[in-house]
């Protein structure tokens, strides 16, 4: 027997989400005049924002304030609801800036590496850059030039492709001026997304990948653990997913500096370890602390008020992973010294 799937009306959804404890939803009219234009009035919003949202979206947005043992919703006004949903939208806005700056100067690190050690063109040699032999535990596969030999195919078969679609005008100007099909490496990074520049560290060299990761000031596992992070949080932001609730299943490296900090919410486990959070504010401790190797001038204001939105209490702070809420606008302070000369991004 099949199952046969009918879509709510909108007017349907907001009874649904009314019955299941969502406060702020009027679904009668007033039979008196002057309260029945305001009652028609708030329901024609409410319809509105639900029809513009969409249901399934602010469900997911509601599931914090969800009790398992009532099976409704608690402390949560459906205005409340809305807002989150837009607060955490402009959120999702200013992380993917300060992470757009940490692809670019990845990016324009690997490209000069590349350049400077095998030429504007050498790097379609893979064999001349990356880890010849051995196992390479970043991509869990022994090396030898048949691996290497299918990875640079795919690549350039990638690369070609991209370099036909884009509208990069450097890139144009190349593809019309030259007979070469494939861009200098400093081109070519420009077509790269995050995880494609991620794979290229991955498959560099062990003096090669030490040399980025020196530029970061770390280790070459927290580097690769940070950006593999980072590009999960990236590819929410692009579409337009829940970020302020996420909870990595996979958890990075955590920065050395955060300890002595005390910003991060933890847990000491039975043997002493320390067990700490899988929520938001670990994929943004990990942004800050690149953001701060590229430039310690650098002031995250946009990311930090947008965030404060969020966070109107330290409950609701140590659901995101934060100690506190004072706990978290540390993490966003700047150096004493550059605090005068601080470069404000997002402004």
């Amino acid at each position: 027997m099949s199952n046969h799937f009918k879509q709510l009306r909108f007017i349907d959804q907001l009874a649904l989400l009314k019955l299941r404890g969502v406060r702020g939803i009027g679904l009668r009219v007033s039979n008196y005049k002057k309260d029945n234009n305001e009652s028609r009035k708030r329901l024609l919003k409410n319809l509105n924002k639900l029809s513009e949202v969409g249901y399934y979206t602010l469900k997911n947005y509601a599931a914090p304030f969800f009790n398992q043992e009532t099976g409704k919703y608690e402390r949560l006004k459906f205005r409340t609801l809305i807002a989150r949903y837009y607060r955490d939208k402009h959120f999702k806005q200013a992380t993917l800036h300060a992470i757009e700056d940490i692809e670019v100067t990845l990016n324009t690190r690997i490209a000069y590496l590349l350049g400077e050690k095998y030429g504007a063109f050498g790097y379609i040699k893979f064999h001349l850059w990356c880890q010849r032999n051995g196992y390479n535990r970043y991509i869990n596969r022994h090396m030898n030039k048949f691996v290497l030999k299918q990875e640079e195919y795919n690549f350039l078969q990638k690369l070609v492709s991209s370099a036909k679609k884009s509208s990069n005008k450097s890139v144009v100007d190349f593809e019309n001026n030259s007979e070469k099909a494939i861009p200098p490496v400093w081109l070519t990074v420009n077509l790269l997304t995050l995880g494609e520049s991620i794979r290229i560290l991955e498959l560099m060299s062990r003096k090669n990948r030490e040399a980025i990761a020196n530029q970061f000031n770390c280790k070459v596992d927290e580097l690769i653990s940070w950006l593999k992070c980072i590009n999960l949080i990236r590819n929410i932001c692009c579409h337009n997913e829940n970020l302020i609730d996420i909870k990595l299943k996979t958890k990075p490296s955590i920065p050395q500096w955060i300890e002595s900090k005390d910003i991060l919410y933890s847990v000491t486990q039975e043997d002493g370890s320390v067990q700490y959070t899988n929520a938001i504010a670990l994929p943004l401790v990990i942004i800050i602390t690149l953001m701060k190797t590229i430039n310690s001038k650098y002031r995250l204001d946009d990311l930090n008020k947008s965030l404060s939105m969020l966070t109107p209490t330290n409950r609701i702070a140590r659901q995101y992973g934060f100690k506190s809420i004072s706990k978290m606008h540390d993490l966003f302070k700047p150096n004493q010294e550059d605090e005068d000369t601080s470069i404000i991004i997002g402004y």
